[in-house]
């Protein structure tokens, strides 16, 4: 099949999400055109994977100190440019289209009368999982913001529903040296960076802080260690530590729930997604939230017992197979759902 991807680069949750499908849907032959918008324009990672592609302004927003900005966002809304990408777009050929929560990519379909499939966490808030009541109105302009004709989410539990459970690239961990002591990530990118480090200079001395943050080289300020960001080397240290501090996005607590390691989630103020996935984070067990960069929230979340390690299965080379059988169908994503939960450990507060 000739396929059409979009992929919004708001955040690394969708790019790693997608790299593995379209890698997967490449080795199987089908021939991929790729649709980049959203906030991240440059130094996209993995870049060479999604290739050819192109980079459209989009529609997103901006964020400064761990809070969306308004009045930095509004300029960012040109309209002008997203109807004329939408309809400069060649889409000749084109059998498909599918968007991970990419809205240029879903308006070719529509304009060009091709079929098309959304594949995103944000569906998952169309039906009835942890959300804040006074987003709702954000949570009916998220349903139409991506409007596919077929709609396929994630999230960490299905709360019996036809979701699928969470997408990413393999988890490869390096072999490692036991620590010699306990250890925390932390990865707060929306955050001041000298904010979290006075944070975490309150939190209990009996732990490594390993701070993955905009650095050139390795930095040490007593047992808080600030790393260059690299995901190989995030991973590393997740798989030993006793908990991730962290954003409310979907991948790093996904990897974390994945290998059974806690969270603490802070989610981007003003972001009803974010605020929705801290909310689930801590209703289904596996972490607690916090709103405010606060070291006695770190206090109390390091009391809480281990979680039991999800080990996800690979949804995505699944749905590659859901996607060639063409069957696009509420039945089907039911079956589809079903098989791959089975395979998952039921949250201990389920449990009876």
């Amino acid at each position: 099949m000739n396929i059409l991807y979009g992929v919004q680069t708001t955040g690394n949750g969708h790019i790693g999400k997608s790299r593995y499908i379209v890698q997967e849907l490449k080795r199987r032959g089908h021939d991929i055109k790729v649709i980049f918008s959203g906030a991240q324009q440059k130094n996209i990672p993995y870049a060479e994977v999604f290739e050819p592609y192109k980079i459209f302004k989009g529609l997103t927003y901006a964020t400064e100190n761990g809070k969306i900005n308004y009045i930095k966002t509004a300029p960012r809304l040109d309209a002008f440019s997203y109807v004329r990408d939408i309809v400069t777009y060649n889409a000749k050929g084109i059998d498909l289209v599918i968007t991970d929560y990419e809205p240029v990519s879903v308006q070719i379909a529509k304009k060009n009368r091709i079929p098309s499939i959304g594949l995103s966490h944000q569906y998952a808030f169309q039906h009835d999982v942890p959300y804040p009541q006074l987003h709702i109105m954000i949570r009916a302009i998220m349903e139409y913001f991506v409007p596919a004709d077929f709609v396929v989410s994630v999230h960490w539990h299905h709360f019996g529903f036809p979701i699928l459970p969470p997408i990413f690239p393999p988890t490869h961990i390096e072999p490692q040296d036991t620590p010699e002591r306990k250890c925390v990530v932390v990865y707060l990118p929306y955050e001041n960076p000298n904010n979290v480090v006075k944070m975490l200079k309150e939190c209990p001395s009996e732990y490594d802080y390993f701070f993955f943050s905009d650095v050139n080289k390795r930095l040490q300020n007593d047992n808080i260690h600030i790393l260059e960001k690299n995901r190989q080397n995030f991973l590393n240290h997740l798989s030993y530590s006793e908990g991730a501090i962290l954003h409310a996005g979907f991948l790093a607590n996904s990897e974390a729930f994945d290998l059974g390691v806690k969270t603490l989630a802070k989610p981007i103020a003003g972001q009803a997604e974010q605020i929705a996935n801290a909310m689930g984070v801590e209703q289904l067990g596996f972490g607690k939230q916090m709103q405010e960069l606060n070291p006695r929230e770190v206090w109390d979340w390091l009391e809480m017992p281990p979680i039991k390690a999800m080990h996800y299965p690979d949804t995505a080379t699944r749905f590659v197979d859901w996607i060639e059988a063409g069957i696009f169908s509420t039945k089907s994503l039911i079956d589809m759902c079903e098989e791959l939960w089975s395979q998952v450990p039921i949250p201990s507060v389920f449990r009876s």
